[in-house]
């Protein structure tokens, strides 16, 4: 395991620790807010006040810290995070000018200092968003980008139209403070969608999908907020102030891990949140189940403060619960549109895994024929050395003859026994080396097949006449006789092969017995001999290429008749006591049916 496949599990592992920890602090401050409708506003303020100091801060922090680390690793992404921690600042300066108006001051003027560094960091967050994206923007399709800016803008239209409702006849400053926050919110959401949607397909870790949500929940936070001041059903400690809090906090754990993975030593620090090679846990392990649990804490927030809460009548109460569902909506929108990227992501990652399984195919066809062809390379030299060294001896038994031939007299007849005696050793010399080039032959060269439809004890008693029966070796063949379709050259040579070797295992004479059946469409030939047998540690032997116990052979005659006896379609097999050559082959035998097996 490579030094970033362990950073990579450790990463990992620690990720469901973090998302664990994530869980029990949004599931606590969601249980504290829950203390709102028991609390009057002063009280409720030792609540408040910290949390929009506290949460705020440590963003600001942390992206500060990063920025910095960054820059001095000379990483591509530290003006991001600069602009992020300048944002971030912003974000912290207006909470709390925010804070002043509303538990020191006791106004609440609009607009306000407060709303110019709200405004004032919604372009630095955009530009972080794009900054973050950049590795991977040429790689969205137009769909996405339609499909951001579409759901961006189910936002801003109600927003927008609802805003200039109620600052109609106002003061232009006013009015256009009132409208950029919508128009501001919606393009921020833009990027923090692509990114989900990109996410689902590419793989990202769980730091940059924590911001991603971070943006849409800060987004959602900015949409209701403007809905409640306009019914004038906002109050501190709201449902919507949960949701500013939810953003604030998934950064929190965002930049953690970010700051963990700029600790690590070498390379591996420069892992950023969008990059082709990161293939970390992504949305299908923490996205879902954390909109999930966001969703059930906001719905079971907002029951419990319409109940218990009395603003403006019944209409606040049908206003919240509405703006609840229009949120639910919009997440289960999201919630769709991940599963059925998700589904697309299984079916790309099936495709790549099929097609490296295809791959890996071919590489082990590839060097397994690699193989073969040294493995056939291998027996050819030793086929070569074994056939030099066999074909030697005839070689020199006919050169020796012919030069005793012509040291005989000029007029010695050729039935003078010392000539005859020494033309018979010249005759079974080349009889040998025949024989180990049919050997060699047989198995080497695969020729088509020439059928005809034959009769097996002819072709039995044609191979017989061409083999040198001794006399102490006794032949019977069975009176049952089979038709088959078969290539009487090479079965003759099977048969050749089979009988000369039942004569060489019976040094001292005996029998050889050959029997023709069949059976349903088959047709059964067995070749028994009286001989000493085969070692039963070679039975399984006997028909592989080169191997032979015979001090002069090849060690393919019984290769060569299994190839030919393949090829027409049967099988071959020997046992013992007594030895027995089978062969069995299908009387009704066509070239079409051959065409057909070896495709």
């Amino acid at each position: 395991m490579s030094e970033h496949d362990i950073i990579s599990k450790n990463t990992f592992i620690n990720n469901k620790k973090i998302l664990i920890s994530l869980v029990v602090v949004i599931f606590s401050i969601t249980i504290v807010y829950q203390s709102r409708p028991f609390l009057d506003d002063n009280q409720f303020s030792y609540i408040a006040v910290p949390a929009f100091t506290i949460f705020p801060g440590l963003v600001t922090a942390y992206s500060s810290i990063l920025a910095v680390k960054l820059y001095k690793q000379k990483n591509y992404q530290a003006k991001g995070f600069l602009l992020f921690a300048i944002g971030a600042a912003f974000w912290m300066i207006a909470e709390q000018i925010w804070q002043l108006y509303d538990h020191i001051w006791e106004g609440d003027p609009f607009p306000s200092e407060a709303d110019i560094f709200y405004l004032g960091a919604y372009p630095l967050m955009t530009a972080f968003l794009f900054l973050s994206l950049r590795p991977i923007l040429k790689k969205v399709s137009r769909n996405v980008w339609l499909f951001a800016i579409g759901l961006s803008f189910a936002f801003l239209i109600p927003s927008f139209f609802a805003a200039y409702d109620d600052m109609f006849g106002e003061e232009a400053f006013a009015t256009s403070i009132a409208l950029a926050y919508p128009i501001l919110s919606a393009i921020q959401v833009i990027p923090a969608i692509v990114g989900i949607l990109f996410l689902t397909k590419q793989g990202a870790n769980l730091s940059w999908m924590l911001i991603l949500f971070g943006f849409i929940l800060y987004g959602v936070a900015d949409t209701f907020f403007l809905f409640t001041e306009l019914n004038d059903s906002y109050y501190d400690g709201h449902p919507t102030d949960l949701f500013w809090l939810y953003s604030y906090i998934l950064i929190i754990f965002a930049f953690h891990i970010r700051l963990k993975i700029a600790n690590l030593p070498g390379k591996e620090n420069r892992t950023l949140f969008f990059s082709e090679h990161v293939k970390f846990e992504t949305i299908s392990n923490f996205g879902i189940p954390l909109t999930i649990v966001i969703i059930c804490m906001a719905i079971i927030m907002s029951l419990i403060h319409s109940v218990f809460i009395e603003t403006n009548g019944e209409i606040s109460s049908q206003d919240l619960m509405l703006g609840v569902v229009g949120m639910l909506i919009v997440f289960v929108t999201i919630v769709i549109t991940i599963n059925k990227n998700l589904s697309r992501l299984v079916k790309m990652r099936t495709n790549e895994l099929i097609e490296q399984r295809d791959n890996l195919e071919n590489l082990v066809e590839e060097k397994a024929g690699e193989v073969l062809k040294a493995e056939r390379l291998s027996a050819i030299g030793e086929l070569s050395g074994r056939l030099a060294h066999d074909l030697r001896n005839p070689l020199s038994v006919m050169k020796m003859s012919i030069d005793l031939i012509k040291q005989t007299p000029q007029d010695t007849k050729i039935s003078d026994s010392n000539v005859t005696k020494r033309i018979d050793l010249i005759e079974k010399s080349i009889d040998r080396i025949s024989h180990q080039v049919d050997d060699v032959l047989g198995y080497v060269r695969h020729s088509p097949l020439t059928l005809a439809n034959v009769s097996l004890c002819k072709i039995i008693q044609n191979s017989l006449d061409k083999v040198n029966i001794p006399k102490d070796v006794d032949v019977s063949i069975s009176k049952k006789d089979v038709k088959i379709n078969c290539d009487t050259l090479k079965l003759d040579a099977v048969f050749i092969n089979l009988i000369v070797n039942s004569i060489q295992a019976m040094h001292d004479g005996g029998k050889i017995e050959i029997k023709i059946s069949d059976k349903d469409n088959l047709a059964v030939l067995e070749f028994i001999d009286s001989g000493d047998g085969i070692p039963d540690e070679n039975l399984s032997k006997v028909f592989e290429p080169l191997f032979t116990t015979k001090q002069k052979g090849t060690g393919l005659g019984l290769a060569s008749c299994k190839n030919i006896v393949e090829q027409h379609q049967g099988e071959i097999s020997v046992t013992n006591n007594p030895t027995t050559f089978t062969i069995i082959l299908p009387k009704l035998l066509s070239m079409q049916n051959i065409k057909l097996q070896s495709k």
